[in-house]
């Protein structure tokens, strides 16, 4: 039973944390303030009505009111374009292009302009369906389409990679376009189906009309359509003016004592989060929501926290509104509250409604209970988010990913431009090895690090290969380069992203290896780098190592041992690496908070003097007193391992073992070393 609970689990972390699902998130945050700015000008506008200040034949009103209703009615493009971006970028395309395939997808398919005797009107609540689903569809057909057909990039050979990148989607980007012509018939037949099945039956009471539609509007809002709007576009809906309870009409009622705070009944949904623990994602999103939700606008926690398509949050999101209606039709069909019909706007806020509707404070109390029974409500999903989804956290991995070739490709046309005022030289084969890399395939091979006390792999480090164009393997040669150039974070935070990636799949498969990465010296005296490892290795306590030379103490030490104390504090330790070759200092090591450290092959060579021998012996002596553990780099030879053996040294690493291997074959080399 814990293993299948374990499973699901995963799976589910899986899904909230998919690369799709977390597109989508950044999709619609993107797009916050497009309607936040909508919702900003209704509530100005209408509290200068309110407050006499204008009047609602002024033309400031209507110039605010026709601006409202432009951003809402091309609300259905800029959705397509954000997510046409997003996701496409987060598949490791462009963004530009894939926007404009699902902009032109969207416009073609979806059914946003309609075309009446040469007229062409828009129709922006019946395409919003297809707002999600064509450029979901337009960005991954593109991804996987740009996959598997055939690169020819050897035709392009000589063009920028900017453009060689644009010219190689030329087909991809015709076939999925095209190809729309065949799925959307697919889809609009489906969406036939379920339009179907949700149309409500008009012999139904008033009632029961009314709960259906709070059903099928808060399901199209949790998909991310508006679902208001998508409601009264498809289904009649007189109901709404008609008496639920005699003397009080459906609207209000449902505005009044069902959606506090807006879809979703959020009011109760912000008092959970404001009992959380500071600092967390969803407390913070819900103070930043509070001006919008007292006038019931409900989008930025929506999509903002995110309610959409946010499993966790679909059960609260649904029953809030129905514990709030079946009460709130109790103790008013009942008589115990007093109501009477009032004309009030649905940005009313609560409790002034209730004032407005209730003729006694009763209505205002059962407002009250219903808030506090909806927070109660969500507060444990809400706990639940917080401690085992980490939306922010997922979503700045996924936003900061490094997309080696596709960062060169985006400004390889300004370096061009920039490259006749540097040095001709120096330009020349910086181009070079930039060009190489992005042409090229980058890839972490792992060589095995033994225990000499009992003989097994205790962990890798991870080495740094270019695969060429060609199909060559061959070492990282073009650092030297990237160095004097001052551009090696682009490889450091490659490193970092790829060995996440390799423990995460180590992880699914059940093998938990101990990694040792090696980073620029510059990185232990940058913060946010320093930050950088430690949200990506958060999930991986005491499973990575940093690798740095001795070198990159010599300026700041004091900062350096603040960062590789917090770096201990995650769970990440910190190695000497290359010890015998750079600007070595015992004084300076002794100071700082490691405990492990590497000595070079180098070094090793050098013990084939009696002078050499002398001083490797001496120098493992003095780590050994000092509580170092030692790892000896370069064992090649029985003889070299007998020897370190004798001296000591706790940890070998070498071809004698065997040579850096591609990350789907340590899990098969540990194996065969324990047998």
């Amino acid at each position: 039973m814990k293993a299948k609970s374990l499973d699901f689990t995963a799976i589910f972390q899986s899904w909230i944390h998919s690369r799709y699902l977390l597109s989508l998130r950044e999709s619609f945050i993107a797009l916050l303030p497009y309607f936040v700015s909508s919702a900003l000008a209704i509530l100005l506008i209408n509290g200068a009505i309110n407050f006499s200040l204008t009047d609602s034949d002024s033309r400031i009103n209507q110039t605010v009111e026709q601006s409202a209703q432009l951003i809402l009615l091309l609300f259905p493009l800029m959705v397509t374009l954000s997510v046409g971006f997003h996701y496409s970028k987060n598949l490791g395309h462009s963004g530009i292009v894939g926007a404009i395939l699902a902009l032109l997808s969207f416009a073609v398919h979806s059914h946003f302009l309609v075309f009446n005797q040469g007229e062409i009107s828009l129709n922006p609540t019946g395409s919003s369906a297809y707002a999600v689903v064509i450029p979901s569809l337009t960005s991954a057909l593109l991804h996987y389409i740009s996959i598997f057909l055939p690169k020819n990039s050897r035709y392009l050979f000589g063009v920028s990679e900017f453009l060689k990148e644009k010219l190689l989607l030329v087909l991809p980007f015709s076939l999925v376009f095209f190809g729309l012509f065949f799925l959307i018939p697919i889809f609009d037949w489906l969406g036939i189906q379920i339009m179907l099945v949700l149309t409500p039956d008009p012999t139904s009471s008033v009632a029961e009309l009314m709960f259906e539609r709070m059903i099928t509007t808060h399901m199209f809002w949790f998909f991310g359509v508006h679902g208001d709007n998508m409601f009264t576009m498809l289904f009649e809906q007189s109901f709404l003016e008609q008496d639920i309870i005699p003397g009080l009409n459906a609207k209000t009622f449902y505005d009044t004592f069902v959606l506090l705070g807006g879809t979703g009944c959020f009011v109760g949904l912000i008092l959970a989060a404001l009992a959380l623990p500071k600092y967390t994602h969803e407390r913070n999103i819900a103070k930043l929501s509070i001006p919008f939700t007292i006038f019931n606008f409900c989008e930025i926690l929506l999509f903002a926290l995110p309610v959409f398509l946010n499993p966790i949050l679909l059960l609260p999101f649904i029953i809030a509104p129905c514990i709030n209606f079946l009460l709130a039709y109790l103790f008013l069909s009942s008589g115990w509250v007093g109501f009477e019909q009032a004309e009030i706007s649905w940005m009313t806020p609560t409790l002034i409604n209730g004032y407005q509707v209730g003729t006694d404070l009763g209505a205002i109390i059962l407002q009250l209970c219903l808030i506090l029974i909806n927070t109660l409500i969500y507060y444990p999903f809400l706990k639940w988010s917080a401690e085992k989804t980490n939306y922010h956290l997922a979503l700045q991995r996924l936003t900061e990913q490094l997309h080696l070739s596709e960062q060169y490709a985006a400004t390889s046309e300004r370096r061009f431009l920039n490259q006749q005022r540097v040095s001709k030289q120096s330009t020349k084969a910086l181009n070079s090895v930039l060009n190489e890399i992005a042409q090229g395939q980058l890839q972490l091979h792992y060589q095995p690090q033994v225990c000499l006390l009992t003989g097994k792999v205790q962990g890798f480090e991870a080495l740094l290969r270019l695969k060429t164009a060609q199909g060559k393997l061959i070492g990282p040669y073009f650092l030297d380069t990237l160095v004097a150039h001052q551009q090696t974070e682009l490889i450091d935070l490659w490193v970092m992203e790829q060995t996440a990636r390799d423990l995460l799949h180590w992880r699914k498969q059940g093998f938990v290896p101990i990694v040792s990465i090696n980073l620029n010296p510059n990185v232990l005296t940058q913060a946010e780098l320093v930050e950088k490892l430690c949200q990506l290795f958060t999930e991986f306590p005491n499973q990575v190592k940093v690798e740095i030379v001795e070198s990159s103490y010599l300026n700041d030490q004091a900062l350096v041992c603040e960062h590789i104390s917090k770096l201990k504090t995650y769970g990440i330790d910190t190695v000497i690496d290359d010890f015998g070759t750079g600007y070595s200092s015992l004084f300076m090591l002794a100071n700082l908070p490691v405990n492990q450290v590497k000595l070079d092959r180098q070094f090793l060579v050098q013990a084939q003097t009696d002078k050499g021998k002398l001083l490797y012996q001496h120098v493992v002596n003095i780590f050994i007193q000092m509580g170092y553990t030692i790892v000896a780099e370069g064992i090649e030879t029985e003889q070299e391992l007998n020897w370190i053996k004798s001296l000591g040294v706790q940890v070998a690493q070498g071809w004698y073992y065997a040579k850096a291997l591609p990350a789907k074959d340590i899990m098969e080399f540990k194996l065969n070393q324990a047998q």
